[in-house]
């Protein structure tokens, strides 16, 4: 057993509806409702940002995925596909986990809140101290490419076939 129970999930068959070499789909042990599912890395990760690029984008795959199977195996009406990103942001487990809550009509799960009301001069300073931030958007990073194993075939001139190129380099002009 480890200090993340995530990583527990990771490591046990229990609950796990789904792996690859980098994610897993399983249920949630402590649902918000039947059928809530969560995507994970498999490798120890805190919060989105150290997930790299083509990961982060194959879970939100998954997940969109994940989010059919719900619509058709628990005739979901809608779902919630939620991250907390830090523990300011309600993350109560040290691991990066984009969890999919099915959703039916009237089900009193609350995910609604106040908007902040900001004046213009707020809003504008916002706006700059992100500005600036938001350039390294859209680098992507990509998966590191395993190198191609190439089969060692040597061309082989049969001794007793003609070869043109042979006469061609003997040829006498």
């Amino acid at each position: 057993m480890s200090d993340c129970g995530i990583c527990d999930i990771a490591e046990s068959d229990k609950l796990k509806l789904f792996e690859d070499e980098n994610l897993i789909i399983a249920l949630a042990p402590r649902p918000a409702a039947p059928g809530h599912l969560m995507v994970f890395p498999k490798k120890h990760v805190t919060i989105l940002e150290q997930v790299p690029d083509y990961i982060a984008s194959w879970m939100l795959q998954l997940a969109n995925k994940a989010s059919m199977a719900l619509f058709e195996g628990m005739n979901a009406e809608g779902t919630n596909i939620l991250l907390q990103n830090g523990t300011a942001a309600g993350q109560s487990k040290p691991h990066c986990t984009l969890h999919i809550i099915p959703r039916r009509q009237g089900d009193a799960i609350n995910t609604n809140w106040q908007p902040k009301q900001l004046d213009e001069e707020e809003m504008s300073t916002v706006e700059l101290k992100l500005k600036e931030e938001a350039k390294n958007i859209g680098a992507f990073e990509e998966e590191p490419q395993k190198p191609i194993e190439l089969e060692d075939k040597a061309a082989k001139i049969r001794g007793d076939e003609e070869n043109y190129l042979i006469k061609q380099i003997e040829r006498i002009p």
